[in-house]
């Protein structure tokens, strides 16, 4: 059986990916629209999940309720999609990546908080505004005019945050299916209805783009959404949510990264402070500790 030394690391490269998306999603928006993106990108990845849903031998079956919450959860995705490509078109990939990956979680806090009988304690409150301190320390604040705030980059940045955290909440009502399953029918419903409403292709056919398209749209597509999806999943069931969870915290900092080796976006400071304030805020209201860590790797 694979040791955790191995799992953390494959879960290590799954992060990798999806920090990778963002730069490289900064780099196909010179090729191709929103849109396309999306109908592109999910037909390849619905395509490439087929082969590990036999691998895993999991069923198709899906239950009607199930059905319905990944067709909403789907249609999220779409408007996701095409804000995070729009965020990232019209602002820095590196920041873009920092502030989503990080801002999501506390929206999904946010609004849970909502369907719960317990009201939160002070600590938590204490985090929440540690975690928007620090989004506003990313986006640096103080040195805006009250209009630059909410310049076009922000905006889409923060709504793209909130439809991933609604979806996030949509799919946590579906019952008796695996996640993995689930991601396959959520990709096959946002390529489906992209195709069928929102499609409008006006770039040329993508199979006359060149090299650095290609690479970075198979990427974006396998590696970024299947290969790095089905094993975050994979390892949440043998880490379970807290631990599993710990590891979206490298996100921000692959994409800030990236954006740096790849685009040569300037380091902020204040970004890799806002990063860290957030995750400490995170870290506090879903109660997790990192001391999973210094155990040693034993074979499961």
């Amino acid at each position: 059986m694979m040791t955790e030394r191995k799992l953390f690391l494959w879960m290590t490269l799954a992060m990798l990916g999806w920090g990778a998306s963002w730069p490289i999603a900064k780099i196909l928006s010179s090729y191709i629209t929103e849109h396309e993106l999306v109908t592109y990108r999910y037909v390849l990845t619905t395509i490439t999940m087929l082969p590990i849903l036999f691998w895993m031998k999991l069923p198709f079956r899906i239950e009607l309720k199930n059905l319905v919450l990944a067709v909403i959860s789907g249609v999220l995705l779409i408007f996701y999609t095409k804000l995070f490509f729009l965020g990232t078109k019209y602002g820095t990939a590196g920041l873009a990546g920092a502030l989503v990956t990080t801002l999501m979680p506390i929206i999904v806090y946010v609004l849970m908080l909502f369907s719960r009988k317990r009201k939160p304690q002070i600590k938590d409150w204490l985090a929440l505004v540690l975690g928007v301190t620090g989004v506003f320390t990313m986006i640096k604040v103080w040195t805006f005019e009250v209009g630059q705030i909410f310049n076009v980059s922000n905006v889409y940045l923060l709504w793209a945050a909130l439809c991933w955290a609604l979806m996030s909440i949509t799919a946590s009502y579906t019952k008796s299916i695996h996640p993995v399953v689930l991601s396959f029918y959520i990709y096959l419903f946002a390529t489906l209805i992209d195709y069928l409403i929102f499609f409008n292709p006006t770039s040329g056919s993508i199979f006359e783009m060149d090299q650095t398209f290609w690479l970075g749209f198979v990427f974006l597509a396998v590696g970024s959404t299947t290969f790095a999806t089905t094993v975050y999943f994979s390892g949440v069931q043998r880490l379970g949510s807290k631990k599993g969870s710990v590891f979206t915290f490298l996100v921000p900092f692959f994409a800030i990264g990236l954006s740096i080796i790849m685009l040569d976006e300037f380091l902020e400071l204040t970004t890799v402070i806002g990063v860290v304030m957030t995750i400490a805020s995170l870290m506090i209201l879903n109660k997790i500790s990192l001391d999973f860590l210094k155990n040693k790797p034993s074979k499961n």
